[in-house]
């Protein structure tokens, strides 16, 4: 299964590389065919949340910030007919990790959960504006509203509001997506489905527990409804939702010939599924080894307008995405290959040295005219990886004594190893472009997951680091004006012909290590 999966990734990848498109299309015994296209994108960032409208998609690019902290840039990426069409910038405000992103009253809406500020996008122009009110319903047919809130670690609650006498009916399900077969609702989560034949046998709410009132009040733990008008029609028993280990589940529910199937996702594949005597029962395999995703708080787009919602997976590559979407019997799978690298590559210590050593000799040259475009387009040579943030950082003035305009920062890291990295930050003056300081961290190697290392052994490692840095700069800079080698907090310094200050100072203490380098033009 691995192998087949390598061979998909390899395919995709020399198919977007190409600019082709390529269509595949499998047809499965129990009647449903998978149709698989891809897309080739250059995208400085990973797919957040994505919608089928009007036969294109529109997809939410975030960028990854790997440093300075801060949120990333969103792009609204629209395509059509596999082609890329327009790109558009998100507004600042919708810098948020908690975001819903759908389709209600023909209009595409991002809403943060925090604020009541949204936007919504102008089909004509594609420019975003404001709207000041929105709400969360979730489902609306003929007879009923449905609003559903999540309340976090207190669970949520769905309210069924009927259009004639506008009485309430709620049950305890957090943001369920919601199916229809007959008059019967069907609304599952992941590691549950509810049957209801009769939103009126649900309980009835009194006027301080109405969605609206919660919603106002946001009284979200006060009242719990009474467990009555529905049916468990399955139920996972073996999840404990204390454990955040991955766990089988039930991406999402649809409705196929007047029957209730399920798209259920294991650690190695997905299948279609139906429910028998309370058990999930899959019947056909439909992709091997991706993981379906959904953002924080983001339910309105599971089947607001009756649809079923555009699910979005990744891969175990990390810069392909993929959409899929469920017609009839057609199972439509778009992979996104990006050209764009998220994650940056281990140089190792040879090369990271190297790249130092350019960077020194680039430097120190002739510092007072070096320029930020300059330095960019070596950096770019040198292959070091961007994390430039969104945001201006400024510096003291022991590092800027002259005082200079510092308006625009540009980021760079070299990952050496398991160990160490280090990160250049260029200050500069955006009118003039010149860079007015350098500074120059190395740090511990961050991962993507919680590591307990040997702290002591770590320390060694930066120290011999640190002696190895001081021997390059004495190889090109001489010998230092100035030393302080105390056991655990070293520096050296150089001032060189051309008045510029080079410092290098090592910090170790129990459980942090650093060693930072300065450059700037003394006044």
């Amino acid at each position: 299964m691995k192998g087949t999966f390598a061979i998909l990734i390899l395919s995709l990848t020399l198919f977007a590389c190409n600019g082709q498109q390529n269509s595949n299309v499998i047809n499965f015994e129990s009647g449903f065919s998978l149709i698989q296209d891809t897309i080739s994108i250059s995208v400085n960032g990973r797919m957040t949340h994505a919608l089928e409208y009007k036969d294109k998609y529109y997809v939410l690019f975030e960028q990854r910030l790997m440093k300075y902290g801060g949120y990333g840039k969103k792009w609204l990426y629209i395509f059509s007919n596999n082609q890329l069409e327009k790109v558009i910038d998100c507004p600042e405000e919708m810098k948020t990790v908690y975001l819903d992103f759908y389709v209600q009253n023909d209009s595409i809406i991002m809403k943060p959960y925090m604020d009541k500020q949204s936007y919504y996008l102008d089909n004509t122009t594609l420019k975003w504006n404001k709207v000041d009110k929105t709400n969360d319903l979730i489902w609306e047919d003929s007879d009923f509203y449905v609003y559903s809130l999540d309340f976090g670690e207190w669970g949520g609650k769905t309210w069924f509001k009927d259009k004639k006498t506008d009485s309430q009916y709620v049950l305890e399900s957090t943001t369920p997506l919601i199916n229809k077969i007959d008059n019967t609702y069907y609304l599952t989560n992941s590691f549950q489905v509810l049957k209801i034949d009769n939103p009126k046998e649900l309980t009835k709410c009194d006027s301080d527990v109405t969605y609206e009132n919660i919603e106002k009040t946001g009284k979200n733990y006060s009242w719990y409804s009474q467990s009555k008008g529905y049916e468990v029609i399955y139920e996972d028993e073996n999840v404990d939702y204390f454990d955040f280990s991955y766990h089988p589940r039930i991406v999402s529910s649809f409705v196929f010939n007047n029957e209730l199937l399920h798209i259920y996702e294991t650690d190695t594949a997905s299948y279609l599924s139906r429910i028998e005597n309370n058990k999930i029962q899959p019947f056909e395999k439909i992709l091997d080894e991706v993981s379906f995703f959904n953002w924080y708080y983001s339910y309105r787009c599971k089947n607001l307008n009756g649809s079923n919602e555009l699910l979005k997976f990744n891969t175990r590559n990390d810069q392909i995405y993929g959409l899929t979407t469920i017609k009839g019997n057609k199972i439509y799978v778009t992979y996104l290959v990006n050209d764009v690298e998220l994650k940056p590559k281990t140089l190792g210590k040879k090369r990271s040295n190297e790249i130092f050593e350019n960077r020194l000799n680039s430097i120190i040259a002739d510092f007072s005219k070096l320029t930020l475009t300059e330095i960019e387009a070596k950096e770019k040579e040198w292959k070091s990886f961007d994390i430039t943030p969104n945001h201006k950082i400024g510096i003291g003035e022991s590092w800027n004594p002259n005082n200079y305009a510092i308006d625009i920062n540009k980021s760079y890291l070299v990952v050496e190893d398991s160990i160490i990295s280090n990160s250049i930050m260029y200050y500069a003056t955006k009118k003039t472009d010149l860079v007015r300081a350098i500074t120059i961290n190395w740090e511990k190697t961050q991962t993507d997951r919680i590591e307990f290392g040997n702290e002591k052994s770590a320390s060694e490692v930066f120290l011999k680091r640190f002696k190895d840095i001081v021997l390059i700069l004495t190889n090109e800079l001489g010998e230092p004006n100035s030393k302080n080698e105390e056991k655990k907090n070293q520096s050296f310094v150089w001032t060189t012909q051309n008045n510029i200050n080079v410092e290098i100072k090592l910090s170790r203490q129990d459980n942090y290590n650093n060693i930072r380098m300065v450059v700037y033009e003394r006044k």
